[in-house]
C-alpha cells in the first residue's frame, strides 16, 4: 500500500520549507568576513563530518544569479510568502547543511514576521506538534522543523533534531575539525562545503564500479570546496588523502571523468569543450587540487544553450 496522502502532503511541505532555506537569498547578510553566524555555529551537531553553507545575499548580488533569475516568475514562492509572511527572497540570511554521513539538518537564520502563520501552514499539511525539552517540533517521526525564534530555524530528520536539541549529537571533535576547515575559506565566498573524516558525498552501492568511487572519496581526510560567483563561476576544491596511492587514484578518477565528458560532448555544444578545458587537476603527494574557471561569456553561452534545449510547450 502507498503512504497516507496526509503524510505525503506533510513531507512535501517540510521538503518545500527546507528547499526554500537552501536555495533562497536575502538582502541583509552579514559582512563577507563573517565565517558563520554565531547563532548558527552553536547549533552545528557535534558529530558533523560534512558542512555546507550559503551566504545568501552574496549569491543574490552576483551577476550569475541576476542572469539566472532574469525574467523568471515564481508563483509558488509568491503564494508561500502570502500564506506565511516569510519571503525567502527577502528574509533569509544564512543557511547551513550539516551531515554526519547518514543524517542531516538544515540550520537557517533570517526573519519571520509571524512564526504562527508558518506553523499553521505546516499543520494544515498534516504536521503534528511534539516537544523536545522546551522546544516544539512540527512534523512526524520522519522529518520535522523547529522555530527556535523568529530568526533561527532548524529542519531535518526528526531523530537528528531530537539528538541536537537534547545535546546528544556527539562529542565536538568532528565539529572542531570542520570549523578549522571553514576558517580556510576565502572571505566573500557565497557557497562552500567542507568535510572531514573519510566522508562520502552520497549513498553508493557497496559493490561494483560505484563502490570503487565510494572508496576513493573515503580516502579523503579533509576536503574543501569554494564557489565564487563574482566574475563568472570559479570553483576551487582541495582535498588531502590518507596516502599518496589514494591521492593518485583520486587524481586519475577526476582526469578520467573530464576526458570522458570531453569525448561525449555533442558536436552542436562546442562550448562544453571550452568548459572541460578550463578544469585543472593537480596532485602534490597526498594533496589534490581542482580548479574550474567559467567566465561570464561562457555562463551566458550555457544559459542560451539551456533555453534553446527547453522543450516547446
Amino acid at each position: 500500500m502507498g503512504r497516507p496522502r496526509q503524510t505525503r502532503r506533510l513531507d512535501w511541505a517540510l521538503v518545500f520549507v527546507a528547499t526554500l532555506m537552501l536555495d533562497s537569498c536575502s538582502r541583509t547578510a552579514a559582512p563577507p568576513e563573517t565565517r558563520i553566524e554565531p547563532a548558527l555555529e552553536k547549533l552545528i551537531p557535534g558529530d558533523t563530518v560534512v558542512l555546507a553553507g550559503v551566504r545568501v545575499t552574496l549569491v543574490e548580488s552576483s551577476p550569475v544569479y541576476a542572469r539566472l533569475m532574469k525574467g523568471r516568475m515564481f508563483p509558488e514562492l509568491d503564494q508561500f510568502a502570502q500564506q506565511t509572511g516569510l519571503d525567502p527572497r527577502r528574509d533569509l540570511k544564512e543557511v547551513l547543511l550539516a551531515s554526519n554521513g547518514s543524517r542531516a539538518v538544515v540550520i537557517a537564520k533570517g526573519r519571520v514576521e509571524d512564526v504562527s502563520k508558518l506553523e499553521a501552514l505546516l499543520e494544515s499539511k498534516g504536521a503534528q506538534r511534539f516537544r523536545v525539552g522546551p522546544h516544539t517540533l512540527l512534523g512526524n517521526e520522519q522529518a520535522a522543523v523547529c522555530f527556535l525564534s523568529n530568526s533561527v530555524a532548524i529542519a531535518g530528520q526528526t531523530s537528528a533534531l531530537r539528538d541536537l536539541l537534547s545535546g546528544q549529537s556527539g562529542k565536538d571533535e568532528n565539529k572542531k575539525q570542520v570549523l578549522a576547515q571553514v576558517a580556510l575559506i576565502p572571505s566573500g565566498t557565497p557557497i562552500w562545503m567542507v568535510a572531514v573524516a573519510g566522508f562520502s558525498p552520497m549513498r553508493l552501492p557497496e559493490q561494483g564500479n560505484l563502490a570503487n568511487l565510494q572508496r576513493v572519496f573515503q580516502s579523503l581526510e579533509t576536503a574543501l570546496v569554494a564557489l565564487d560567483l563574482r566574475e563568472g563561476v570559479r570553483l576551487s576544491a582541495q582535498g588531502v588523502c590518507k596516502d599518496e596511492p589514494g591521492a593518485k587514484q583520486l587524481h586519475n578518477a577526476l582526469r578520467g571523468l573530464i576526458g570522458f565528458g570531453r569525448l561525449s560532448t555533442p558536436a552542436d555544444h562546442a562550448e562544453l569543450l571550452r568548459f572541460y578545458d578550463s578544469i585543472k587537476v593537480e596532485q602534490n603527494k597526498t594533496e589534490i587540487k581542482l580548479q574550474v574557471d567559467v567566465p561570464m561569456d561562457m555562463v551566458d553561452q550555457f544559459l542560451k544553450a539551456t533555453e534553446k534545449d527547453k522543450p516547446s510547450v
